[in-house]
């Protein structure tokens, strides 16, 4: 079977609580010359309030249908089986703009629905056009610096946004004498599957609540202290603790449970946190800041001696 190219866009009637509720999904088919085969906007019910936003006379781009449009249809459960085989074709390569977004949206209606998720890989433009081009822009201008013409088309419609991502495709292709499978051969590594997000998206909400479990620490004191070796000092992390948050929260409970204070921030003096691969330059740096500097095995070291201590 020839390869096939489907480009597509959703829009959501809210983003709440992180999970996006689609209420159209745009696409445009295309075989390796960018002639369409098939293209359209599958408008849903959301089953959901809308963002008030979308609606705002502040809303340069608001949603291309009313909310009494978007209620009278079905819902995303009524078109999972055409949807589901439309993205799961053999030999489909499907691509986006800012694509793991929207592959998430998909991810995340099979979930509200109970469903067997959608299994696929997308290809994501915006970084294809960042790396190729040196610049930032987003669709509209891409396609304003790409020439191509958006008259007939809808910002925030679905198959219009698909559309434009289409056209932005084979522009940039156009440009460098590219078929777009060789496009998307040389740039395997925006690709990202269902599982990819999903397994991202369970270590984000990992980091997310060890993150919090560290915060809950700042500026409490511990009542049943294993030792007192740290008591009277403050410390605070020389480093975004999200490079490895299970030892940032290592080094939280040592401070905490061995009688030091642990800050978000230290104003004017205090004892910094840093990694333990960390540069002689920036910890000098540190130390001429006032700050005293201990590294976590450091930290370690100190605390555990206390503990053989006792």
């Amino acid at each position: 079977m020839d390869k096939s190219y489907l480009f597509f866009d959703i829009e959501c009637a809210n983003c709440f609580d992180g999970v996006g509720k689609m209420c159209s999904f745009g696409y445009v088919l295309t075989d390796r010359y960018f002639n369409v085969l098939d293209t359209d906007d599958v408008v849903m019910n959301p089953e959901c309030e809308f963002d008030w936003y979308l609606f705002s006379p502040k809303n340069q781009c608001p949603l291309a249908y009313s909310k009494d449009y978007f209620r009278a249809q079905h819902n995303f459960e009524s078109f999972y089986k055409p949807l589901k085989k439309l993205i799961e074709e053999s030999e489909r390569r499907v691509i986006g703009f800012a694509s793991p977004n929207d592959l998430g949206f998909v991810v995340s209606a099979c979930e509200r629905y109970s469903l067997p998720y959608i299994n696929f890989a997308a290809w994501d433009l915006k970084p294809i056009l960042e790396e190729m081009k040196g610049e930032k822009h987003g669709l509209a201008e891409w396609c304003e610096k790409l020439n191509v013409n958006t008259e007939k088309l809808q910002a925030h419609k679905s198959q219009d946004d698909a559309m434009m991502t289409m056209l932005c495709a084979k522009a940039l292709c156009q440009e460098n004498n590219l078929e777009i499978e060789d496009l998307l051969e040389k740039n395997r590594g925006v690709k990202l599957s269902v599982d990819k997000y999903i397994e991202a998206r369970e270590e984000k909400k990992y980091r997310e609540e060890i993150t919090k479990q560290i915060q809950a620490l700042y500026g409490k004191k511990c009542r049943a202290l294993l030792t007192d070796r740290l008591s009277g000092k403050k410390f605070a992390f020389g480093y975004k603790i999200n490079r490895d948050i299970d030892r940032a929260l290592e080094s939280a409970n040592l401070v905490y449970k061995h009688g030091g204070i642990l800050e978000r921030h230290l104003k004017n003096s205090g004892t910094l946190i840093v990694e333990d691969d960390a540069s002689e330059e920036s910890i000098n740096g540190l130390k001429k800041k006032g700050f005293d500097v201990i590294t976590e095995s450091q930290l370690r070291e100190i605390c555990n001696m206390e503990k053989k201590k006792r």
